[in-house]
């Protein structure tokens, strides 16, 4: 499991390598809505997944399997157990924004 660590920015692009595949993370502040929007790009920028709603503690890529999405788990883990993800809290680290390698994903679940 690794921690992404998230810019103090509205608009952040973060190149990491998950699982041995290298991917472009695209954490986006919507004012409107208030929270935090994830897109992935692959290797080439080429968008894989947009408009990922960043919600604590869920399952951030469950839905997109379909997809080339990086084969473990991304997941906002909110200590508090709040519902919501504000502007400051991921970039202060009040929210961790962690990757689950993988072989740590068991049977699905986190």
């Amino acid at each position: 499991m690794i921690q992404i660590l998230v810019p103090d920015a509205n608009d952040s692009l973060i190149e990491l390598e998950l699982d041995g595949m290298t991917v472009f993370l695209r954490l986006s502040w919507n004012s409107e809505a208030q929270q935090w929007v994830l897109s992935i790009e692959n290797a080439y920028n080429e968008l894989v997944v947009a408009g990922i709603a960043v919600v604590p503690d869920t399952r951030l890529l469950a839905d997109y399997r379909h997809l080339p999405v990086p084969p473990g788990e991304l997941v906002a883990l909110a200590p508090d157990r709040r519902d919501t993800i504000s502007r400051s809290a991921l970039p202060s680290g009040e929210v961790a924004l962690l990757y689950v390698n993988a072989a740590e994903v068991v049977d699905g679940k986190v």
